[in-house]
């Protein structure tokens, strides 16, 4: 989470925040800063108010969860609210930070200048407000100095001099001040009109930001809308908020993403390439029948997604020297194991048939050659027979006799059995459900190292399913399997560094994460990056690139996804639909206009890009 300071004097009740989106470019990642200054004032000796402490509370803790760091001041005297707001500006050092001022409290005008209220201010005509109040224009000022590119003001004040005692403002309000350039500054209500303190919790315009903030894919300009909306409808017409802008860019204060990814009973990646299955036939054959222990483990650390790695492991545990009994001169009658090399003959066999040009007839010679290692106790084939029978592939689809497999291997210890026998439980297949049971197996394959386990014990954590909803737990075990490659875990967890659930929102990470994912073929990751190019959010704008990224997703999507990322393609920017057509044009695809409308002809030549190996 964000690094929040608080400092409690005494209390707060007008809210105006001021956010900083960059405008600048590079073609690297690009972070964003967000940082924010809250002040709420309620504790004032005349005409004190209820609403702004809690105003300021709600605030903060809704900027805390879409990624900002927030400083918080209740009660703030005129030398308190001062220093925070020179120590905020000094925050708004790079081009990339969005800012947030946030002030409740009691608000005036005097000749046409709007000066904030501080608690303590002995204040007995309006001549002495310039002298005891804090000028807006200077809090405007010192966020336009800094480097931010967009600069946002919401003010929920009082907006005269605190004569009414359930509003906060007398009848003028405060006056309309021109938003600097990069800025939007947004009033509770039109200038010099009533904004209410509310008799709820909180005022009617805050609660209705708090609210509309953090909705996923809402533009800056369709939060103030919706907020807008609700203050029309809770007050039945009577305060009107208002924004005037000067913005040119688009800012979200939570974007959009795709949902993680759930636990999957198919591949998430394509299977490899045959030219690498080649590579590892070639280099497990050159030290399958070595006895030295160093050649097995560089082909596990070489290879650690190949087949022939469990093969690789198992054999280094046989050459495993046990430790020397201090009983060993006592002679005892044991039963032999059984000789597993004609079960390791069988699944080494299988494997060198299953690969990705694997004709029919040769994955239905594997499954059998599985089944007969499996029979003969060999945990790893035990897996495979129950991955056949849960794919069908080379066996009729049957999801009883996968879970008794699953089972079978799991007993023996397998990791990957137990978290693809998780995973029935969890959906009910082959079994009834069992979050609980699932949760067990899950937990279990991954402190044996199984990255699909951690992956789908992150995902529980993040979804609340099954567990306690705990996005740091979800991170922490997303973060665990990422770093040992798993995309989905990758993936997942860059989607909550964009959104900054579970810790600070880090746009930098989210793309490395991203990258590293897509590297593997994640369809999801692939598409994000488009989005994120496209949009110019974490990395440079660039239209080519999300092109790019856009046709290697939908070659590496399944077609149901592949279906369903074309059925709006208007909501696909201009600039990327024809980028796309171009690179479709300069591949052969398609012959057709670049105008950026997918029409059938470009659709056409999608799925013809898309059906290529």
């Amino acid at each position: 989470m964000p690094a929040t300071r608080d400092i409690r004097l005494r209390s707060g009740g007008l809210w105006l925040a001021i956010a900083a989106l960059a405008s600048a470019l590079s073609p690297v990642a690009r972070a964003e800063t967000r940082s924010a200054l809250v002040i709420g004032n309620s504790g004032y000796a005349v005409r004190p108010l209820t609403n702004p402490k809690r105003d300021a509370a709600l605030i903060s803790d809704t900027l805390k969860s879409v990624g900002f760091d927030v400083t918080t001041v209740i009660d703030g005297t005129q030398a308190e609210m001062k220093s925070a707001v020179l120590e905020f500006g000094r925050k708004l050092s790079q081009p990339d930070s969005v800012a947030v001022f946030y002030y409740a409290g009691h608000g005036v005008q005097v000749d046409g200048e709007n000066y904030l209220v501080p608690v303590g201010a002995d204040i007995r005509d309006l001549e002495e407000v310039a002298l005891n109040g804090v000028n807006l224009s200077e809090v405007l000022k010192t966020m336009e100095r800094a480097n931010s590119g967009l600069n946002l003001a919401i003010l929920d004040a009082c907006r005269d001099n605190p004569f009414a005692s359930r509003t906060r403002s007398g009848a003028s309000g405060l006056a309309e001040v021109s938003a600097p350039a990069g800025t939007m500054i947004a009033y509770a209500t039109a200038p010099g009109r009533v904004a209410l303190d509310g008799t709820g919790d909180n005022s009617p315009y805050t609660a209705a930001l708090a609210e509309a903030i953090p909705a996923e894919g809402a533009a800056l300009e369709e939060v103030f809308r919706r907020a807008r909306r609700k203050v029309l409808e809770v007050t039945k017409g009577r305060q009107t908020p208002w924004e005037h802008s000067s913005l040119t860019g688009e800012f979200y204060f939570r974007i959009k993403t795709s949902p993680p990814e759930i636990t999957q009973r198919e591949p998430s990646v394509p299977p490899p390439a045959q030219d690498q299955r080649l590579l590892e036939f070639a280099a497990w054959d050159a030290i399958k029948a070595s006895t030295d222990p160093t050649d097995l483990q560089r082909f596990v650390e070489q290879y650690p997604t190949s087949p022939f790695s469990e093969l690789a492991s198992i054999r280094l545990d046989k050459l495993k020297k046990p430790e020397p009994s201090p009983y060993s001169w006592v002679i005892t009658e044991t039963a032999s194991l059984p000789d597993n090399n004609a079960a390791e003959t069988f699944y080494e066999e299988a494997l060198k048939l299953d690969g990705p040009s694997a004709t029919t007839a040769d994955i239905m010679t594997a499954a059998s050659l599985y089944t007969k290692s499996a029979n003969l106790g060999l945990p790893t084939a035990m897996f495979a027979v129950g991955r056949a029978y849960d794919k069908g592939r080379g066996q009729v689809r049957n999801i009883a006799q996968a879970f008794q497999w699953y089972r079978a291997a799991a007993n023996a210890g397998h990791a990957g059995a137990m978290s693809s026998l998780g995973t029935m439980y969890e959906y009910g297949e082959g079994t009834s459900p069992d979050l609980a049971e699932a949760f067990r197996l899950y937990r279990m394959a991954a402190d044996r190292g199984d990255t699909n386990a951690m992956c789908s014990l992150g995902y529980l954590f993040a979804s609340g399913k099954g567990a306690v909803r705990d996005p740091v737990e979800a991170r922490r075990w997303y973060l665990t399997a990422a770093e040992r490659n798993q995309p989905r875990a990758a993936y997942n967890l860059a989607l909550m560094n964009l959104k900054g659930e579970g810790g600070r929102l880090d746009l930098v990470e989210a793309v490395r994460l991203l990258n590293v994912s897509a590297a593997q073929g994640h369809a999801g990751a692939l598409r994000e990056l488009a989005a994120l190019y496209d949009t110019g959010r974490g990395v440079r704008r660039d239209p080519a690139a999300a092109a790019n990224h856009f046709l290697r997703a939908i070659r590496a999507a399944d077609v149901k996804t592949r279906n369903t990322m074309l059925d709006t393609p208007n909501k696909l920017s201009l600039p990327l639909r024809l980028s796309v057509q171009r690179e479709l044009s300069a591949l052969g695809y398609y012959q057709g206009r670049s105008n950026g409308v997918f029409d059938t002809a470009t659709k056409r030549a999608l799925d013809r890009y898309a059906s290529k190996n």
